[in-house]
Parts: C-alpha cells; structure tokens; sequence
C-alpha cells in the first residue's frame, strides 16, 4: 500500500462470541471498474478483518446509471460483500478509506464520478455512530444498487432498527410507487421543501392541512389561538393514481401489521420509506442516536440532513431515483474478483 495512508487502527482481538455480521458495498465508475473493484475485494478479503474460518461473500457485478451528481459520468459497477468480523465499525470504515485513498479515490463532489466507493452499509446490531460514520448507512434502505446485490448474498441480514430482513425490504422498496412521508424537522421544512420539489422537479407532493384547533375559553370569550406543528393530521390518508413517485410532508396511517405482500402494503398510496428530518450543524452533522432514530415506526426509514435546503431538495429526487434505476447484473457470479 501508499506510505502516504492512514495508518489503520488494530482491530479488536478475536473472541469466539464478539463478531457481527457485516454488509459493504462496492461502486466505480471511472476508469478501469473491474479491476479497481477486484483489487479492493481482494484486499479486504486478505485484510484480516474476516472471522477466520469464514470468507468474503461477494454478491454479483451490477450495472447501473449514474444518479445525481454533474451531468456526462459513466455508468456505475456495484456490488456488495457479506463477511463475519470480530472488527469494530469503524475499524472496518478505516480500512474501506485506506482502500479508497490507495486505489485513487478523489472526493470533489457528492454524487461525482469516483474510481472506487466502498461504505459500511450494516454492522450487526449497531445502530448510531459518531463523526463520519453512521450505522446502518443513512441512506442504503433508498438504493436498489445496494438493495438488489444484497439479496445475492445477504437476503437473510436484517436492518436492526425496525427488523425487516434486506430480502424483505427490497421487495417492499420495489412494489408500489416511489414515494417517501417526511418527519421530524418542523412542519415548515417539509412543506418548503415539497414546494420546491413541486416546482422545481415536477415532483407530486402531499401537504398537510392544519386541523382547525378547539377554541380555548378564558371566562365568557374566546382567547387568541395560534396553530401548533402539533396540529398537523397526523395520519390523513393519501389517495395517489398512476405511478408517478411523489412525497408526502407527513406520514400517513402506515400498514404496519398487515400481510407484506397484500395490496394494503404495497398499494401506490402507501408510502415506502420514512425520511427522517435533522436539522444539522458542524456541531451536530452526526447527532446521537436517539436523535438520528428516535422511536423507531417499524417501518423503513432513509435520514435526511437539512442543513441546506437545494442540497436536501437534490437528495429526495436522488432517491426517488434510485429507488427505481436500473440494476443489471453482468456477472454470472460473485467470483468477479478471484
């Protein structure tokens, strides 16, 4: 490797009861992809950070478009490895960033080509993290490029903060439209945020309308009232024709106990994911994780950080996208790299 690369922290010693079962994912799309990808397959496989005994199971090579980002980019190979580690999080974080820095990734610009990506998608049982790490990765459960390959190699995995195996999730992203109801954050966020994407991408948008609130007594009159986020209908249903993708400013009653397979689930009024608004600072760009999940809706949830509005604008379509791109396997096999 470089002499210029972070040095990598040792990992935790081996125990026969500490290990997680571990997903990462692998993309490029610039330059020579399969031998950037094979390289870095073959040096985590070799890196130590695999239980011994077990391997590096890597799903299939899959073709996709390139989302997002500046305009003329080539298209993306991507695929996934599943592997048991006695390795902490970030252990296996800082060695993916070893990998990138020596196999020439150059970070300009968020979606921009790049010879090799390689992220934590899910770590066991983690669910949080701190500075330039969050687990499971904020933003997979939107990414077919992630959910598909997955299933090649990690269907029974499951996301530990609402339960569903990955073989579960991909299914339920796929059925129905592509659609996202939007929490936290405050009611005028995510109202400026589905006019903009209304405006500005053509995007079908729900909004919330305020209740009308009691009236307030103090003696013989009426007192002032001034509407609260709390207000909000929470629970209004959405009716929704055609399969456009659309997102709602809040979230709707969901089927949580209903059949995964029955039309209550999978109707297009149904939305597929929850997007977790966080208002983020320097200070606060990777809040705790009470803050990141808090309650949990047993359903599948993508983060979003509103730090700056035409950035979080930008994510929703990318994932609006992403949830239905192309994923064309161009392997047989996950034996790509041997």
């Amino acid at each position: 490797m470089s002499s210029d690369s972070p040095k990598r922290p040792s990992l935790t010693p081996p125990s026969p009861t500490n290990h997680s079962q571990c997903l990462i994912s692998f993309g490029s799309n610039l330059g020579d992809r399969n031998d950037v990808l094979a390289e870095a397959a073959r040096r985590i496989s070799q890196s130590g950070l695999i239980l011994g005994g077990c391997q590096l199971r890597t799903s299939r090579l899959f073709e996709t478009p390139p989302i997002g980002g500046p305009g003329g980019q080539d298209p993306f190979l991507n695929a996934v490895g599943a592997f048991e580690t006695d390795a902490s999080a970030r252990d296996v974080l800082a060695l993916l960033q070893e990998l990138e820095l020596d196999l020439g990734r150059q970070r300009h610009r968020r979606w921009a080509a790049r010879s090799i990506d390689l992220d934590v998608v899910l770590h066991g049982e983690l669910v949080g993290g701190g500075t330039g790490l969050i687990v499971p990765h904020p933003r997979y459960t939107a990414r077919q490029f992630v959910l598909k390959p997955a299933c090649d190699v990690a269907a029974h995995y499951r996301d530990p903060r609402f339960g569903w195996t990955l073989a579960r999730l991909t299914e339920h992203v796929s059925a129905g439209n592509a659609s996202i109801a939007l929490v936290g954050g405050d009611a005028k966020t995510r109202g400026e945020l589905c006019d903009r994407l209304a405006d500005e991408h053509g995007i079908q948008t729900y909004a919330a309308t305020p209740m009308a609130p009691s009236m307030p007594v103090v003696g013989n009159a009426p007192a002032a009232v001034r509407p609260a986020d709390s207000d909000l209908p929470l629970g209004e249903p959405i009716e929704h024709c055609g399969d456009q993708p659309w997102i709602a400013a809040y979230l709707p009653k969901l089927p949580i106990d209903a059949d995964p397979a029955s039309d209550a689930v999978n109707s297009p009024s149904v939305p597929r994911l929850v997007a977790r608004l966080q208002r983020a600072t320097e200070e606060t760009r990777w809040p705790a994780p009470h803050q990141i999940w808090p309650g949990g809706w047993e359903w599948p949830e993508y983060r979003l950080e509103v730090d700056d509005l035409a950035w979080a604008v930008t994510e929703l379509v990318s994932a609006l996208d992403s949830m239905r791109c192309e994923v064309t396997p161009v392997t047989d096999d996950g034996r790509w790299w041997e």
